[in-house]
Formats: C-alpha cells, sequence, structure tokens
C-alpha cells in the first residue's frame, strides 16, 4: 500500500462519518516536568521574548519577591549615593583632594552600583550580583590598604577626612564588606531573580520613579568626580597624601524678617546646598522621565493577537 492510497482511504473515512459526530480531536502533546532551577513563568507572560511586556500583578510585578528585590536594589544605591556624597563634600567643601586610593574606592562604589541599576533596568539576573562582588572585592583591597597604611604610621589622617568618629576609608571598608554579603543573601534568595523579569521599562509603579531618579543622581556623582580627579591630577597619579586646605568660604545665607522687626538669619554651606539641589533635580528628572514612559506606553498600539482558524 502506498502513501497515496493510505491519504485516500483516510479522507474516505472521514467522509463516511456520520452526521452531527465530531471528528475525534488528535492527543495533546505530552509535557515535559519542570526541572529544578527552571524560571518561574507568572500568569499573564510565557517568557518569549515576543509576550507581553506588561506584567500583572500589584504595582505591575511579576511576583512580590521581584517587588521587594527591586526595593532593596533602590535602597543600595541610595546607600552608594550617601557614601560619595560623604567623599565629595570632603573634597569640594573642604578643599581635599583625592587619593590615589580614595579614587580606586569610589570607582569601586560606583561598579558595585552597576549590578542594582543592571538589575532595575534589564531585569533581576545573578549574573549582574557578580559585577558587585567583583567591585567590593577591589574597594575591600584599596580601602584595607589605608587602613593599614594608616596602623603603622605611612599614612597621615587629616581632621576632614574623619566622619562620625571613624576615617572615610574605614566607612568604605565596611561598605563594601556589607555589599558582598549582601549580594551572597540576593542570590540565595532564588525567588527574587527567577522569575521572567525585563526590567522597570516593562513595569509601572512607584519603583520605576525613584530607579531612574537615584541614577540620575549617581551619574551626576560620576561626572563631578571625573572633574575634580582631572582638575586636581590631571592625567597622572593623585597623591597617596593629600591634606585638605580648610572649609571653603562659599556659603548661602537666608533671612527671615518677623513681624516684630526680629530678623533671623541661617547660613548655609554652598556645596551641602549645590548637593540636595543636585538630588532634588535627580527626583523631578526621574519623574519626568516615568512620566514619559508612562504615556508613551499608553499610546502605543497593542499587536494583534492571532486567532486560530479551524
Amino acid at each position: 500500500m502506498n502513501l497515496n492510497s493510505t491519504l485516500g482511504a483516510a479522507y474516505t473515512l472521514k467522509g463516511a462519518l456520520p452526521q452531527g459526530m465530531k471528528e475525534p480531536k488528535p492527543p495533546k502533546a505530552p509535557t515535559m516536568p519542570k526541572k529544578p532551577g527552571m524560571p518561574e513563568f507568572p500568569e499573564g507572560d510565557s517568557g518569549h521574548p515576543e509576550g507581553s511586556a506588561l506584567q500583572s500583578g500589584p504595582d505591575n510585578e511579576p511576583t512580590p519577591s521581584v517587588g521587594s528585590a527591586r526595593w532593596l536594589n533602590i535602597a543600595a544605591i541610595g546607600v552608594v549615593i550617601g557614601a560619595i556624597t560623604v567623599a565629595i563634600t570632603q573634597q569640594y567643601g573642604y578643599g581635599m583632594a583625592p587619593s590615589a586610593l580614595g579614587v580606586v574606592e569610589r570607582s569601586a562604589l560606583i561598579g558595585a552600583a552597576i549590578a542594582p541599576m543592571l538589575n532595575l533596568l534589564r531585569g533581576m539576573r545573578p549574573n549582574h550580583y557578580a559585577i558587585a562582588i567583583l567591585a567590593a572585592v577591589v574597594g575591600c583591597a584599596a580601602s584595607g590598604r589605608q587602613i593599614l597604611d594608616h596602623a603603622t604610621g605611612d599614612l597621615t589622617l587629616d581632621p576632614n577626612e574623619v566622619v562620625f568618629g571613624r576615617p572615610m576609608f574605614e566607612w568604605a571598608f565596611a561598605i563594601f564588606l556589607v555589599a558582598v554579603v549582601a549580594c551572597a543573601a540576593m542570590l540565595l534568595w532564588t525567588s527574587s531573580w527567577r522569575a521572567v523579569d525585563r526590567g522597570l521599562f516593562h513595569h509601572r509603579g512607584a519603583a520605576r520613579a525613584f530607579a531612574f531618579s537615584t541614577i540620575v543622581w549617581l551619574s551626576a556623582y560620576v561626572i563631578l568626580s571625573l572633574v575634580q580627579v582631572i582638575a586636581n591630577c590631571g592625567v597622572t597619579m593623585c597623591p597617596a597624601d593629600p591634606s585638605s586646605t580648610g572649609a571653603q568660604s562659599f556659603e548661602f545665607t537666608f533671612s527671615v524678617s518677623g513681624s516684630d522687626g526680629v530678623e533671623a538669619s541661617i547660613s548655609i554651606p554652598g556645596f551641602v546646598t549645590v548637593m540636595l539641589g543636585i538630588g532634588l533635580i535627580s527626583f523631578i528628572v526621574g519623574a519626568i522621565v516615568n512620566a514619559r514612559i508612562d504615556g508613551g506606553a499608553r499610546h502605543t498600539p497593542k499587536k494583534p493577537v492571532a486567532q486560530d482558524v479551524g
């Protein structure tokens, strides 16, 4: 029996079915069991790159774990911003030139912040945390070297370098150690990065506005750091043990006159005011970018869903 006769017999059998009787459906293909470690696809998302762009759930997050992980990553960027704020204030506000190891430490802080930035923009991935761990190891080596140099007397501690009773390089060493432990904890929290996540460009919510604001803020600090290093060191190596020139005289004075003629005034160091202004502008820019993305998503036509015919 050849193929043509077989197909003809099948066609004849199909036409010979009694009227009203439906042709039996073909059996479904067997499904493969889910292996441990496979990504979890939340409802409404097939995991395919061409799948739906927006997820369902509170604040449009794939899973509650991913939503919580986003805020933790935003907080990590905030810690880096706080540390660099102190360093830039010391150097711009008190005339403290950057040291060679201090530049390495600040670069390592920015490198560690790249991991949460990638997690927020591209989605939670375990390899992003590896970037933060590598940067933290470099930062630990640089700040640890400064701690040893200070203990042996090879590094003179400048009074303007002390923050809350401890030198800044000791605070940096503690931050880098916490970063390594935090990354290890996030890697063990597998539900925070196994779910399908394409980043905040595809998810609405308050986290996106805060993420864009902190990223803009940190980017402004990167520019300030580059300007300061080039202005003080040029293209050569920065000094190993610089000293500060003292507090700068530039400041803003605000005066308020009461109804009884008494005038009150408050003076704020100029650079502190500038730093606060950078933060405020960053939050305004982040809110604007977030609103534009929301507006663009509303005006984007949805792709028609293909329907099965027959």
